[in-house]
This record gives structure tokens, sequence and C-alpha cells, in this order.
């Protein structure tokens, strides 16, 4: 019955969209539905102003904690993984950093976009 319940919540977890400002350099994220048919389905809501990322990942665990275990991420517009809700509220800070160098390995080797981006 525990393996239904996972492919169900799975089938139905939300896509959460992590960006980081270019000017403020302060993160924001958005939640949508995950493709359907192929049709990538708008941004439903959206968060902004937190000062880091792992503050902007405890946010989003706040909000959907208590309705989904998992969330599928994108980063700067790179799908960087799924994640359980449970590891944003107990380790945000390292949940970023594995989610920043994730976001790292998807770009070309020398790439400075990477860099400026994302800092650190």
């Amino acid at each position: 019955m525990d393996r239904i319940f996972e492919q169900v919540a799975r089938s139905m977890q939300p896509v959460v969209e992590l960006r980081q400002d270019a000017f403020t350099h302060t993160y924001a994220y958005g939640v949508r539905a995950p493709r359907a048919g192929g049709v990538v389905p708008p941004v439903s809501f959206n968060e902004s102003g937190f000062a880091t990322l792992a503050a902007c990942l405890l946010h989003v665990a706040r909000g959907l904690g208590g309705n989904f275990p998992f969330i599928y991420v994108r980063l700067e517009g790179q799908c960087v993984g799924e994640r359980a809700i449970a590891e944003l509220w107990g380790e945000p800070e390292r949940v970023a950093s594995e989610l920043e160098a994730a976001y790292r390995a998807t770009q070309p080797q020398g790439s400075s976009s990477a860099a400026q981006t994302l800092p650190g």
C-alpha cells in the first residue's frame, strides 16, 4: 500500500522553479504542475526576495510540506533533480549546496554563466 501511495504522490508532485535575480541577487521560486502530455503548465504561485537559496528552500518546505512529500526542482531553468520536503526542512543549506553543484554540472565546461548566476 505504501508503494501505491508513493507512486500517486510522485505523479502529482509539483515542480519548483528557483531563480536568482540578476540585479538584487535575491532568490525567488515559482510552483507549477508537472508537464502533462508534452505541455508545460504555467507557474501558479510565485514568491521572491529571499537572501539565500537555503532561505528560499525553507520557505518552499513551509508552503508545500503539508501537501507533498516530494518536489521536482529546476534551478535557473535547468532540471536539478527531485527532493524530499523533509530534506528542505532539515538541512536547507546542504540541499542548496547540492542543487547549486547539480546546476553547475549542467553548464558547459568553461562557461562563465554558471559562475555569474550563482555566486560561490
